[in-house]
């Protein structure tokens, strides 16, 4: 990385843009495999059965400026219960290592579906089209995938074809192999939520 010189003020670190797309129901099923497996989460993930799981060390900013990080997800329920699951999503946060005046809450995307076994693509259509569109419009430098989908490989080749670096965070539970092999960084994500 580059140091950015400011006229007569020091030089400061250059940080990439970053933005995180988070399969919460991809994320929310593997951890909770996990938990039937026997793993104990830590104190730091926040767990809504069905909906959604947090750590606010999923995301590592050093050197990054993270833009934004967009949790998707289904909810089965009225609009009151959506509205609400939208509010607990709005209100997590992750981690911030510099002095960025950016917000560190997470941008919820809430799809309702009449039934807790309904499986829909949702979340994987509409990721897709933001990943790509803000790669498209170059919105950002790189591009984090939160979950272990092997639907995604497609999506994590175009972005990479834009000249974006690809990060992927995910469990061991449920994870696509072939995903590691076509990504810049990969992240396992068991010693963040469960305790070692």
């Amino acid at each position: 990385m580059g140091l950015v010189i400011n006229g007569n003020n020091p030089p400061s670190p250059s940080f990439r843009r970053l933005m995180v797309f988070v399969d919460g129901e991809n994320l929310v099923f593997s951890f909770e495999k996990m938990l039937k497996d026997g793993l104990i989460p830590n104190e730091n993930t926040i767990h809504l059965e069905n909906i959604f799981v947090w750590n606010e060390k999923t995301i590592d900013p050093r050197m990054f400026e993270v833009i934004r990080a967009t949790l998707y997800t289904y909810a089965v329920g009225s609009d009151e219960i959506l509205e609400g699951i939208n509010e607990k999503i709005k209100q997590l946060t992750f981690k911030k290592v510099h002095s960025s005046a950016l917000p560190t809450n997470i941008t919820p995307v809430v799809f309702k579906k009449s039934k807790k076994s309904n499986k829909t693509k949702g979340v994987d259509i509409k990721m897709t089209v933001d990943i790509l569109t803000h790669c498209f419009n170059d919105n950002l430098d790189t591009v984090m995938i939160v979950a272990g989908d092997g639907d995604y490989l497609p999506i994590i080749e175009e972005a990479k074809r834009m000249g974006k670096q690809v990060y992927l965070a995910f469990f061991s539970k449920g994870m696509n192999k072939n995903l590691i092999y076509n990504v810049d960084k990969y992240i396992l994500l068991d010693n963040i939520f469960f305790n070692s």
